[in-house]
Protein backbone atom coordinates (compact mmCIF):
# COMPACT_ATOMS: atom_id res chain seq x y z
CA UNK A 1 0.00 0.00 0.00
CA UNK A 2 1.14 3.50 -1.07
CA UNK A 3 0.62 6.70 0.53
CA UNK A 4 0.68 10.25 -0.61
CA UNK A 5 0.80 13.07 1.58
CA UNK A 6 -0.40 16.66 0.38
CA UNK A 7 0.55 19.20 2.21
CA UNK A 8 4.29 19.76 3.74
CA UNK A 9 2.82 22.25 7.18
CA UNK A 10 2.92 20.95 10.64
CA UNK A 11 0.52 18.58 9.81
CA UNK A 12 1.48 16.98 6.60
CA UNK A 13 5.14 16.56 8.06
CA UNK A 14 3.53 14.53 11.33
CA UNK A 15 1.76 12.22 8.48
CA UNK A 16 4.32 12.08 6.31
CA UNK A 17 6.67 10.70 8.98
CA UNK A 18 4.19 8.75 11.14
CA UNK A 19 3.18 6.45 7.68
CA UNK A 20 6.80 6.18 6.53
CA UNK A 21 7.73 5.19 10.48
CA UNK A 22 4.93 2.23 9.83
CA UNK A 23 7.08 1.25 6.98
CA UNK A 24 5.04 2.27 3.72
CA UNK A 25 6.03 4.19 1.28
CA UNK A 26 4.94 7.80 1.04
CA UNK A 27 5.25 10.82 -1.42
CA UNK A 28 4.84 14.13 0.08
CA UNK A 29 3.14 17.47 -2.15
CA UNK A 30 3.41 20.54 -1.49
CA UNK A 31 2.63 23.46 -3.66
CA UNK A 32 5.82 25.54 -2.83
CA UNK A 33 9.37 24.88 -2.74
CA UNK A 34 10.13 26.54 0.56
CA UNK A 35 8.42 24.08 2.90
CA UNK A 36 9.84 20.48 1.06
CA UNK A 37 13.26 22.17 0.21
CA UNK A 38 15.38 20.74 2.78
CA UNK A 39 13.05 17.21 2.87
CA UNK A 40 13.87 16.94 -0.64
CA UNK A 41 17.77 17.80 0.02
CA UNK A 42 17.73 15.53 3.03
CA UNK A 43 15.53 12.62 1.81
CA UNK A 44 13.11 12.53 4.53
CA UNK A 45 12.07 14.27 7.52
CA UNK A 46 13.36 14.54 11.22
CA UNK A 47 10.44 14.50 14.28
CA UNK A 48 10.47 15.04 17.73
CA UNK A 49 8.19 14.37 20.87
CA UNK A 50 6.01 11.45 20.66
CA UNK A 51 7.98 10.46 17.51
CA UNK A 52 11.25 10.08 17.38
CA UNK A 53 13.89 9.59 14.15
CA UNK A 54 14.46 10.01 10.79
CA UNK A 55 11.76 9.12 8.45
CA UNK A 56 12.56 8.75 4.52
CA UNK A 57 10.35 9.86 2.11
CA UNK A 58 10.40 8.63 -1.73
CA UNK A 59 8.99 11.66 -3.00
CA UNK A 60 9.01 14.73 -2.78
CA UNK A 61 8.25 17.41 -5.18
CA UNK A 62 5.69 20.55 -6.29
CA UNK A 63 3.91 18.08 -9.32
CA UNK A 64 1.08 16.68 -7.69
CA UNK A 65 0.50 14.19 -10.78
CA UNK A 66 3.67 12.30 -9.76
CA UNK A 67 2.88 12.94 -6.37
CA UNK A 68 -0.34 10.98 -6.14
CA UNK A 69 0.47 8.55 -9.09
CA UNK A 70 0.36 5.00 -8.15
CA UNK A 71 -1.13 6.17 -4.32
CA UNK A 72 -3.64 3.88 -2.70
CA UNK A 73 -4.83 6.54 -0.16
CA UNK A 74 -4.35 10.02 -0.43
CA UNK A 75 -3.94 12.54 2.84
CA UNK A 76 -5.01 15.76 2.16
CA UNK A 77 -3.23 17.79 5.16
CA UNK A 78 -3.96 21.26 4.21
CA UNK A 79 -5.91 23.95 5.44
CA UNK A 80 -9.85 23.82 4.44
CA UNK A 81 -9.52 26.93 1.89
CA UNK A 82 -7.45 24.88 0.33
CA UNK A 83 -9.45 22.02 -0.53
CA UNK A 84 -11.16 23.69 -3.79
CA UNK A 85 -7.81 24.30 -5.52
CA UNK A 86 -6.14 21.21 -4.31
CA UNK A 87 -9.16 18.80 -5.98
CA UNK A 88 -8.90 20.99 -9.08
CA UNK A 89 -5.34 20.50 -9.39
CA UNK A 90 -5.39 16.74 -8.27
CA UNK A 91 -8.80 15.72 -10.39
CA UNK A 92 -7.17 15.37 -13.90
CA UNK A 93 -4.89 13.09 -12.61
CA UNK A 94 -7.02 10.53 -10.11
CA UNK A 95 -7.33 6.83 -10.71
CA UNK A 96 -11.11 5.66 -9.98
CA UNK A 97 -9.69 3.48 -6.68
CA UNK A 98 -7.75 5.89 -5.23
CA UNK A 99 -8.90 7.08 -1.27
CA UNK A 100 -9.11 10.45 -0.56
CA UNK A 101 -9.14 11.50 3.03
CA UNK A 102 -9.23 15.42 4.28
CA UNK A 103 -7.28 15.48 7.52
CA UNK A 104 -9.42 17.64 8.76
CA UNK A 105 -12.67 18.26 6.51
CA UNK A 106 -14.16 21.08 8.97
CA UNK A 107 -17.76 21.50 8.27
CA UNK A 108 -19.05 20.03 4.52
CA UNK A 109 -15.56 19.57 3.17
CA UNK A 110 -15.68 15.90 1.65
CA UNK A 111 -18.78 17.10 0.16
CA UNK A 112 -16.69 20.51 -1.52
CA UNK A 113 -13.81 18.43 -2.34
CA UNK A 114 -16.31 15.22 -3.97
CA UNK A 115 -18.20 17.91 -5.97
CA UNK A 116 -14.84 19.96 -7.58
CA UNK A 117 -13.80 16.54 -8.73
CA UNK A 118 -17.09 15.62 -10.65
CA UNK A 119 -16.86 18.70 -12.04
CA UNK A 120 -14.16 18.73 -13.62
CA UNK A 121 -13.82 15.06 -14.48
CA UNK A 122 -18.05 15.04 -15.19
CA UNK A 123 -18.21 11.36 -12.73
CA UNK A 124 -15.93 10.14 -10.08
CA UNK A 125 -15.31 6.69 -8.43
CA UNK A 126 -12.86 8.26 -5.72
CA UNK A 127 -14.22 7.82 -2.20
CA UNK A 128 -13.62 11.09 -0.49
CA UNK A 129 -13.70 11.10 3.40
CA UNK A 130 -12.39 13.32 6.13
CA UNK A 131 -11.56 13.55 9.54
CA UNK A 132 -13.29 15.24 12.51
CA UNK A 133 -10.11 16.85 13.25
CA UNK A 134 -6.17 16.25 12.56
CA UNK A 135 -4.98 13.09 14.62
CA UNK A 136 -1.48 15.03 15.45
CA UNK A 137 -0.91 18.45 18.04
CA UNK A 138 2.12 19.19 15.99
CA UNK A 139 4.46 21.96 15.14
CA UNK A 140 6.43 22.92 12.16
CA UNK A 141 10.12 23.13 12.86
CA UNK A 142 13.37 24.61 10.73
CA UNK A 143 14.48 22.52 7.80
CA UNK A 144 12.92 18.86 7.03
CA UNK A 145 11.95 18.66 11.32
CA UNK A 146 8.66 18.47 12.55
CA UNK A 147 7.32 18.32 16.37
CA UNK A 148 4.96 15.88 17.39
CA UNK A 149 3.63 17.20 20.49
CA UNK A 150 0.57 14.68 21.13
CA UNK A 151 -0.67 11.79 18.36
CA UNK A 152 -4.58 11.49 19.85
CA UNK A 153 -6.03 8.84 21.16
CA UNK A 154 -9.02 8.63 19.26
CA UNK A 155 -10.39 10.73 15.29
CA UNK A 156 -13.59 9.92 14.05
CA UNK A 157 -13.80 10.34 10.44
CA UNK A 158 -16.61 9.37 7.85
CA UNK A 159 -17.19 9.39 3.94
CA UNK A 160 -19.42 11.23 1.69
CA UNK A 161 -21.66 9.27 1.04
CA UNK A 162 -21.26 7.56 4.64
CA UNK A 163 -22.33 4.25 2.33
CA UNK A 164 -18.24 3.88 1.56
CA UNK A 165 -16.38 4.53 5.59
CA UNK A 166 -15.82 1.07 6.24
CA UNK A 167 -14.51 0.59 3.02
CA UNK A 168 -10.98 3.11 3.85
CA UNK A 169 -11.11 1.63 7.61
CA UNK A 170 -10.38 -1.77 6.52
CA UNK A 171 -7.55 -0.68 4.43
CA UNK A 172 -5.93 1.85 6.56
CA UNK A 173 -6.70 0.23 10.44
CA UNK A 174 -3.28 -1.23 10.55
CA UNK A 175 -2.05 1.45 9.76
CA UNK A 176 -4.28 4.17 11.38
CA UNK A 177 -5.55 2.33 14.23
CA UNK A 178 -6.63 5.61 16.07
CA UNK A 179 -9.48 6.23 13.27
CA UNK A 180 -12.85 5.04 14.19
CA UNK A 181 -15.39 5.30 11.42
CA UNK A 182 -18.61 6.86 11.89
CA UNK A 183 -21.86 5.80 9.95
CA UNK A 184 -23.68 9.41 9.81
CA UNK A 185 -21.34 12.08 7.85
CA UNK A 186 -23.43 15.08 9.49
CA UNK A 187 -22.12 13.96 12.54
CA UNK A 188 -18.50 13.97 12.10
CA UNK A 189 -18.72 17.10 9.76
CA UNK A 190 -20.60 19.23 12.04
CA UNK A 191 -18.79 18.50 14.88
CA UNK A 192 -15.74 21.10 14.11
CA UNK A 193 -13.69 21.78 17.23
CA UNK A 194 -11.58 24.67 15.28
CA UNK A 195 -14.71 26.88 14.64
CA UNK A 196 -15.85 26.56 18.68
CA UNK A 197 -12.47 27.50 19.59
CA UNK A 198 -10.32 29.25 17.45
CA UNK A 199 -12.53 32.27 16.02
CA UNK A 200 -13.90 33.41 19.36
CA UNK A 201 -10.37 32.95 21.32
CA UNK A 202 -9.00 35.20 18.79
CA UNK A 203 -11.66 37.87 18.49
CA UNK A 204 -11.55 38.59 21.77
CA UNK A 205 -8.02 38.70 21.59
CA UNK A 206 -7.48 40.32 18.66
CA UNK A 207 -5.92 43.60 20.08
CA UNK A 208 -3.08 41.77 21.52
CA UNK A 209 -2.53 39.78 17.91
CA UNK A 210 -3.16 42.66 15.63
CA UNK A 211 -0.31 44.43 18.15
CA UNK A 212 1.98 41.27 17.53
CA UNK A 213 2.06 41.12 21.52
CA UNK A 214 3.32 37.84 22.48
CA UNK A 215 0.77 35.43 24.85
CA UNK A 216 -0.54 31.34 25.03
CA UNK A 217 -3.20 31.25 23.18
CA UNK A 218 -5.10 28.73 24.84
CA UNK A 219 -3.60 28.85 28.62
CA UNK A 220 -3.95 32.63 28.54
CA UNK A 221 -6.28 33.67 25.61
CA UNK A 222 -9.20 31.41 26.48
CA UNK A 223 -10.21 32.81 30.49
CA UNK A 224 -12.83 31.80 31.78
CA UNK A 225 -15.60 34.51 30.85
CA UNK A 226 -14.37 33.98 27.13
CA UNK A 227 -15.20 29.89 27.60
CA UNK A 228 -18.83 31.37 28.90
CA UNK A 229 -19.00 32.73 25.08
CA UNK A 230 -18.08 29.67 23.61
CA UNK A 231 -20.49 27.58 25.98
CA UNK A 232 -23.41 29.25 24.52
CA UNK A 233 -21.74 29.30 20.81
CA UNK A 234 -21.81 25.31 21.66
CA UNK A 235 -25.38 25.86 22.88
CA UNK A 236 -26.34 27.29 19.60
CA UNK A 237 -24.76 24.58 18.00
CA UNK A 238 -26.70 21.45 19.83
CA UNK A 239 -29.70 22.85 18.77
CA UNK A 240 -29.31 22.54 15.21
CA UNK A 241 -27.92 18.76 16.09
CA UNK A 242 -31.41 18.10 17.68
CA UNK A 243 -33.44 19.54 15.13
CA UNK A 244 -30.94 17.01 12.72
CA UNK A 245 -31.67 14.44 15.13
CA UNK A 246 -28.16 13.25 15.32
CA UNK A 247 -25.51 12.98 17.98
CA UNK A 248 -23.77 15.92 19.30
CA UNK A 249 -20.27 15.51 20.90
CA UNK A 250 -19.46 18.31 23.76
CA UNK A 251 -16.44 19.53 23.98
CA UNK A 252 -15.48 18.30 27.33
CA UNK A 253 -16.49 14.68 26.16
CA UNK A 254 -14.46 15.27 22.39
CA UNK A 255 -11.65 16.60 24.47
CA UNK A 256 -11.58 12.92 27.08
CA UNK A 257 -11.87 11.06 23.47
CA UNK A 258 -8.83 12.39 22.06
CA UNK A 259 -6.26 13.26 25.07
CA UNK A 260 -7.53 11.12 27.76
CA UNK A 261 -8.65 14.19 30.02
CA UNK A 262 -11.68 14.19 32.45
CA UNK A 263 -13.89 18.19 32.85
CA UNK A 264 -16.77 19.16 33.19
CA UNK A 265 -16.45 22.51 31.03
CA UNK A 266 -14.73 23.89 27.61
CA UNK A 267 -11.95 26.02 30.24
CA UNK A 268 -11.71 22.88 32.72
CA UNK A 269 -11.26 20.84 29.63
CA UNK A 270 -8.69 23.63 28.27
CA UNK A 271 -6.90 23.73 31.10
CA UNK A 272 -6.19 20.11 31.46
CA UNK A 273 -5.01 19.34 28.05
CA UNK A 274 -0.95 19.65 28.54
CA UNK A 275 -0.71 20.08 24.46
CA UNK A 276 -2.29 23.44 25.01
CA UNK A 277 0.06 24.97 27.92
CA UNK A 278 2.85 26.56 25.55
CA UNK A 279 1.15 26.99 22.13
CA UNK A 280 1.99 30.73 21.62
CA UNK A 281 -0.37 32.64 19.62
CA UNK A 282 -0.48 33.99 16.20
CA UNK A 283 1.85 37.49 16.37
CA UNK A 284 -0.39 38.51 13.46
CA UNK A 285 -4.54 39.15 13.15
CA UNK A 286 -5.14 37.43 9.60
CA UNK A 287 -4.66 33.94 10.64
CA UNK A 288 -5.70 30.68 9.60
CA UNK A 289 -7.91 30.82 12.82
CA UNK A 290 -10.22 33.18 11.34
CA UNK A 291 -9.67 32.51 7.18
CA UNK A 292 -9.65 28.77 8.00
CA UNK A 293 -12.42 28.52 11.01
CA UNK A 294 -15.20 30.90 9.69
CA UNK A 295 -16.15 30.29 6.21
CA UNK A 296 -15.15 26.62 6.42
CA UNK A 297 -16.47 26.35 9.85
CA UNK A 298 -19.47 28.73 10.84
CA UNK A 299 -20.80 30.18 7.92
CA UNK A 300 -22.20 26.34 6.60
CA UNK A 301 -23.04 26.14 10.40
CA UNK A 302 -24.91 29.24 9.92
CA UNK A 303 -26.26 28.24 6.91
CA UNK A 304 -27.37 24.88 7.67
CA UNK A 305 -29.65 27.04 10.79
CA UNK A 306 -31.05 28.91 8.28
CA UNK A 307 -32.22 26.12 6.16
CA UNK A 308 -33.87 24.64 9.68
CA UNK A 309 -35.16 27.44 10.29
CA UNK A 310 -33.08 27.99 13.66
CA UNK A 311 -31.43 31.20 14.87
CA UNK A 312 -27.76 31.53 15.81
CA UNK A 313 -27.31 35.45 16.82
CA UNK A 314 -23.82 34.18 18.73
CA UNK A 315 -22.68 32.50 15.74
CA UNK A 316 -23.78 35.53 13.32
CA UNK A 317 -22.43 37.91 15.56
CA UNK A 318 -18.64 36.07 15.06
CA UNK A 319 -18.65 36.09 11.67
CA UNK A 320 -19.76 39.75 11.02
CA UNK A 321 -17.43 40.83 13.73
CA UNK A 322 -14.82 38.49 12.25
CA UNK A 323 -15.37 39.97 8.55
CA UNK A 324 -15.06 43.62 9.65
CA UNK A 325 -11.52 42.78 11.61
CA UNK A 326 -9.97 40.79 8.53
CA UNK A 327 -11.08 42.73 5.76
CA UNK A 328 -13.04 40.03 4.49
CA UNK A 329 -16.81 39.08 3.73
CA UNK A 330 -16.45 35.51 5.27
CA UNK A 331 -20.57 35.06 4.57
CA UNK A 332 -20.16 35.56 0.70
CA UNK A 333 -16.39 33.34 1.08
CA UNK A 334 -17.75 30.23 2.89
CA UNK A 335 -19.56 27.07 2.70
CA UNK A 336 -23.11 26.91 2.13
CA UNK A 337 -26.03 24.78 1.63
CA UNK A 338 -26.78 26.84 -1.69
CA UNK A 339 -23.22 26.92 -2.56
CA UNK A 340 -22.95 22.73 -2.14
CA UNK A 341 -26.46 22.13 -3.46
CA UNK A 342 -27.48 20.02 -0.35
CA UNK A 343 -30.53 20.50 -0.01
CA UNK A 344 -31.57 16.95 -0.83
CA UNK A 345 -29.09 15.42 1.10
CA UNK A 346 -30.05 17.20 3.94
CA UNK A 347 -33.86 16.44 3.10
CA UNK A 348 -32.87 12.74 2.82
CA UNK A 349 -31.45 12.53 6.43
CA UNK A 350 -34.49 14.50 7.79
CA UNK A 351 -37.29 12.02 6.13
CA UNK A 352 -34.91 9.13 7.37
CA UNK A 353 -34.92 9.86 10.83
CA UNK A 354 -38.42 10.95 10.70
CA UNK A 355 -38.33 14.62 10.89
CA UNK A 356 -40.60 16.06 8.67
CA UNK A 357 -40.00 19.38 6.78
CA UNK A 358 -43.88 20.31 6.25
CA UNK A 359 -44.89 23.95 5.43
CA UNK A 360 -45.96 23.81 9.76
CA UNK A 361 -42.55 23.50 10.71
CA UNK A 362 -41.01 25.30 8.41
CA UNK A 363 -42.61 28.11 10.42
CA UNK A 364 -41.25 26.65 13.85
CA UNK A 365 -38.12 28.07 15.35
CA UNK A 366 -35.80 27.99 18.67
CA UNK A 367 -34.67 31.43 19.23
CA UNK A 368 -31.40 31.51 21.42
CA UNK A 369 -31.69 35.11 23.11
CA UNK A 370 -28.73 36.80 23.70
CA UNK A 371 -29.14 37.33 27.19
CA UNK A 372 -28.90 33.62 27.98
CA UNK A 373 -25.54 34.43 28.13
CA UNK A 374 -26.07 36.69 31.24
CA UNK A 375 -28.39 33.76 32.82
Amino acid sequence: MRFCVIGAGSGGRAFAAYISSKGYPVSLYNRSLSRIHEIKKKKGIVAKGELEGFFPINRVTQDIEFAIKDADVIMVVTPAFAHKSIAEKMAPYLSKDQIILLNPGRTFGSVEFKKVIEKKRRFSHNIVGETQTLLFTSRELPGNKVNILKIKNSVNYSTYPEIFTYFPYNLIKNVFPQLSPIGDYLEITLNNTGMLLHPAISLFNAGFMDIGKEFLFYSEGATPRICEVLENIELEISYIFQKLGIKFLRYHKWAEKAYGIKANSIFDSIKKVKVYENIVAPNHLITRYFTEDVPNGLVPIASLGRYLHLETPLIDSIIKLSSILCGIDFYKEGRTIEKLQLHDFLWEKLKNKGISKTKETQKEEISIKISSLFT
